[in-house]
């Protein structure tokens, strides 16, 4: 459970702002769900998380030769120890006195569930945006470069996604995805083991139109699904669609394009063990603080404001480059002017 810092109330009144703070966080996360999840050690006095990779050990081909007294000379296995980068963040919001008393529902619960969204959602930008920092990258359709994809209106296609796949394989890359084996329900089919891809809610889209595509809804067992969010699959990936995975908006120089006319979205498809991230479980992993009407002494001197607020420790990193593939293309359907969030005032 997180740890909650809250001046004055009461333990019980804690334990269920933290039960409500986990209920909105966790099932919006994704992609502590397929990485290697890590808590930074209590006292340990550091800014950063480790994870550990293993090096593949080469096949052996030769026979063994008949025992002559010497004895076979052992395969080293080579473990790294991978340290990346964490920090605190965190925020707040503020209520007063006036609206704690004449609301009629209680406020607090209300504003932590807000606070609980933001959360998830800002933590997954952090984890997603270092992610996209991968040099494992694929350009659609065709193109070389992003500013191809941007100026060739480049959308994703079956052989890109192919394309990630045999990146992956080749690259011996662990699936995910379980098989779902197929039951005697009409329309249904039986699901392959699959590598897991995140795309945006337009990219969801496009790739509804190509050949191929089966929606989540005709796996033969859709309660097998892999997250609330997934889509469907195609070929050996499936799909989860993430409301937080914004396109890049960009000129041809790679500069940003105000107007938003150019949008490029970056899909990642990923194999197990390819990255690493710190958990919001563990200690101190995720704090709700609550400070109550009355608690900022000389700074509130009429007892007029308090605050609600969440503070995580949050980092990730690539453990394996070729275990992850960015896709970058265009989506058909993608809408600049469309915000995801209601308030984004400066600020907020």
């Amino acid at each position: 459970m997180p740890n909650t810092r809250a001046g004055f109330v009461s333990p019980k009144v804690l334990a269920v702002y933290d039960q409500t703070l986990l209920e909105r966080i966790v099932p919006m996360l994704i992609w502590d769900k397929y990485a290697q999840t890590k808590s930074i050690p209590a006292n340990s006095n550091t800014k950063k998380g480790f994870a550990i990779r293993y090096k593949n050990i080469l096949p052996t081909t030769t026979p063994l030769a008949e025992y002559n007294g010497t004895v076979k000379q052992a395969r080293t296995i080579v473990r790294e120890e991978v340290e990346y980068e964490v920090a605190h963040y965190g925020d707040y919001v503020t209520y007063t006195d006036e609206l704690d008393l004449y609301d009629f529902r209680k406020i607090q619960s209300d504003f932590l569930n807000v606070m609980g969204d933001h959360a998830a959602q800002s933590m997954e930008a952090v984890k997603r945006n270092a992610l996209r920092g991968g040099t494992n990258v694929v350009y659609c359709g065709g193109a070389i470069s992003r500013e191809a994809v941007i100026t060739g209106s480049k959308d994703i296609t079956k052989a890109d996604v192919k394309k990630a796949i045999l990146k992956l394989k080749a690259q011996g890359a662990k699936k995910i995805g379980m098989m779902i084996d197929g039951t005697n329900k009409i329309g249904t089919k039986p699901v392959r083991s699959a590598y897991v891809g995140v795309c945006s809610i337009y990219t969801t889209e496009s790739l509804r139109g190509l050949d191929g595509w089966q929606d989540m809804e005709d796996y033969a067992n859709s309660g097998a699904k892999l997250h609330d969010n997934e889509v469907g699959r195609l070929m050996d990936v499936r799909f989860i669609e993430s409301n937080n995975d914004e396109g890049i908006i960009t000129l041809d120089n790679g500069t940003v394009d105000a107007t938003g006319e150019n949008i490029v979205e970056q899909t990642l498809i990923f194999g197990a063990d390819a990255y690493a991230t710190t958990t919001v479980r563990g200690k101190q992993g995720i704090q709700t603080i609550v400070k109550p009407i009355g608690s900022a002494g000389s700074n509130d001197p009429l007892n007029q404001v308090g605050t609600i607020g969440w503070k995580a420790i949050v980092g990730c990193t690539i453990l394996n480059q070729a275990w992850i593939v960015r896709l970058e293309h265009i989506a058909a359907d993608a809408v600049v002017t469309v915000k995801h969030y209601n308030d984004y005032t400066s600020g907020n």
